[in-house]
């Protein structure tokens, strides 16, 4: 039977990600899903005729990445703000914000998002005093890249209205506050945006997802998020698959509802809750057994009190909840493991496939153990990228022994691990990730280009329950894909960094495409 197409695409060099059928050079689509592929003469034969014909000229198809690990709407809402990533000094921070100072009212925030000292000369922390340099009459806040900590102004600080006492409230030796504040959600609470910032920022997001060929997230997003992802989405203004995990603190409205994980439309669906036990290396707030390089009393951070944990976990398993727990930290990750070590049903955590979520200083002892429990390892290769290179941030922060023994893609996979690959937005970019896995100097780091990719696609749509309907280019399949400027799998991975997405197709419909920009 002859069939008509909603969009062919022929003339590429397809890798399906599909052990039946790995290669192909043309693909058709039909209402959103894979309809055929193989190769043209095949396509052909079945699809006389399509809506849309593309001609890829010999370029590289994949299925859509996946990034497993998000704060995408975030993202989005910060587009609004100062951009402060590619600083490299403190003057450079209070620059930036200067220019931009006449641009609010007197009482508004000033928000900046993304700084890296790492980057900096200085090697320090941008600090109240810095900022009070640019205004003492507005409030001012600077957000790390990693989210784990924020330096404001004097009179940022009085308007927060936090306690001082708490932990997390750094001071010098007099013990009056600097201005930097490590891990405290209430401070990002306090100047959290309205609704309308957080629609603009859904669609930001999208934007920014598709720019980088990611055709489906994980959103790590603050709580009352999924009600205006589900809004654009009714807009028909979504373009990236949304899988929207909730905080923990808003699971008993789930259960209360009946909510369980995977629920939603094609387009948006319910993840899990994510769970925070510590904090992050950057901030120094991650919960390490052996300290810090320049501080080995301090040792991080744990934010969950072991019992409670137990208790939340339980709790999520007895209401068929996946959790996604953020755990850096070797004391986090074996607080994590042991816990559900203790679980009496063990048999659900792999079937409903818990999460532990960085796990960058998970040794192979506690790899073994979580494969043996059947829990995924949500990992994010463009870390190693950035921050575990000679001489990079986690040189600075821990002993030699503890990085070479960070990221162990290669051992979780030798092990067995079901790992998927995510982003964290610390670049966006599942290339960049790709490169970072497969380049790396540490053996026990590397990956082949082949199993990168599978992390960022099959692996992560297994971690999300959507193996059936995302992450290979197989009939019946969500047909969502990226064109590549180049063969990853043929080129040197050294060069995978400078492989341009040239096209993002999220159900047969052209999300992004570089012709455009």
């Amino acid at each position: 039977m002859k069939i008509e197409a909603d969009l062919v695409v022929f003339n590429g060099n397809i890798i399906t990600m599909d052990p039946q059928k790995p290669y192909a050079s043309a693909l058709a689509v039909k209402s959103y899903k894979v309809l055929a592929v193989g190769e043209e003469e095949e396509i052909v034969e079945l699809v006389p005729a399509a809506k849309r014909v593309i001609d890829l000229g010999g370029k590289t198809v994949v299925p859509g990445f996946i990034d497993a690990h998000t704060h995408l709407t975030s993202a989005g809402v910060k587009e609004s703000h100062v951009k402060l990533e590619t600083t490299k000094s403190v003057e450079d921070v209070q620059k930036a914000l200067k220019e931009v100072l006449p641009n609010y009212g007197d009482d508004e925030w000033v928000l900046g998002y993304g700084w890296d000292e790492s980057d900096w000369s200085e090697k320090r922390y941008i600090n109240g005093k810095d900022l009070d340099d640019v205004s003492k009459t507005r409030p001012i806040m600077v957000t790390r890249v990693d989210g784990h900590l924020a330096s404001v102004n004097s009179v940022g600080l009085k308007k927060l209205g936090i306690s001082l006492k708490q932990t997390g409230v750094e001071k010098d030796r007099k013990g009056k506050p600097t201005g930097v504040l490590k891990d405290i959600d209430e401070v990002w609470e306090k100047v959290r945006s309205g609704p309308d910032k957080i629609r603009d920022g859904v669609i930001a997001g999208n934007r920014i997802a598709n720019e980088h060929g990611i055709t489906a997230v994980v959103d790590n997003a603050a709580s009352g998020t999924l009600k205006h992802i589900r809004e654009i989405e009714m807009q028909q203004r979504l373009t990236t698959r949304m899988i929207v995990n909730i905080p923990v603190s808003q699971m008993s409205h789930m259960i209360n509802l009946g909510m369980t994980s995977a629920m939603g439309s094609p387009l948006v669906k319910v993840g899990g809750v994510k769970i925070f036990t510590d904090g992050s290396i950057g901030a120094m707030t991650a919960a390490v057994s052996k300290g810090y390089k320049k501080n080995p009393q301090n040792k991080g951070m744990i934010f969950f009190p072991p019992k409670e944990y137990e208790s939340v976990i339980k709790q999520a398993v007895e209401n068929n909840i996946q959790t996604a727990t953020h755990a850096i930290g070797d004391e986090a990750i074996e607080m994590v493991i042991s816990t559900f070590e203790r679980l009496e049903t063990k048999s659900a955590i792999r079937v409903q496939r818990h999460r532990i979520e960085h796990a960058e200083l998970i040794n192979e002892y506690q790899i073994r153990r979580a494969v043996g429990l059947g829990l995924i390892l949500s990992m994010q290769p463009n870390f190693v990228g950035r921050w575990q290179q000679p001489g990079g941030l986690y040189d600075e922060r821990l002993d030699e022994e503890t990085v070479r023994g960070m990221n162990m893609f290669r051992v979780a996979l030798d092990n067995g691990a079901r790992l998927c690959f995510g982003s964290d937005g610390m670049p966006y970019g599942p290339l960049y990730g790709i490169w970072s896995a497969t380049t790396h100097h540490n053996d026990r780091v590397r990956l082949t280009v082949e199993e990168a990719l599978r992390c960022y696609t099959m692996e992560s749509a297994y971690s999300v329950f959507q193996e059936d309907t995302l992450g290979s280019l197989t009939v019946g399949k969500r047909a969502d894909f990226v064109v590549l400027s180049d063969n990853i799998l043929e080129i040197d991975p050294q060069d995978i960094n400078d492989v341009d997405v040239e096209m993002t197709v999220v159900g047969g419909i052209v999300e992004y495409s570089i012709a455009r920009t």
